[in-house]
């Protein structure tokens, strides 16, 4: 499911930080509900987020959104990739590239501008 949360200006595409996302690989991961943010009284882990912490000690990044509102939730950790880093949520730390990017991940800064042909 696709949506656009126009209030947060959130776009909800799973994987929709990836440059090629048939092309990933994605794990399935347990996540902790300590990990989560508190969303009107729900905990959420959301899509893009550098699991388990945004520095040297990533794993990778979450595919698309984990409810943990109930405790610890299964979920899909994409575990190798290439990604635009503008598309996270947040910027991402250097450290956290580098243990990436030894795990096979590859950044692109930004996404390149559409361009139609006439």
């Amino acid at each position: 499911m696709s949506y656009i949360d126009n209030n947060k200006g959130r776009t909800y595409i799973p994987g929709y930080f990836l440059a090629d996302a048939k092309n990933c690989v994605r794990e399935t991961h347990q996540f902790e509900q300590s990990k989560s943010t508190d969303v009107n009284g729900a905990k959420v882990i959301y899509m893009g987020t550098v699991y388990p912490s945004n520095n040297g000690n990533a794993l990778g990044i979450v595919y698309e959104d984990v409810d943990v509102t109930c405790g610890d939730m299964p979920g899909s950790l994409v575990t190798r990739g290439i990604v635009y880093k503008d598309r996270l949520p947040v910027t991402i730390a250097s450290a956290a590239i580098t243990a990436l990017q030894s795990k096979g991940f590859k950044f692109i800064d930004s996404e390149p501008a559409v361009v139609r042909p006439y």
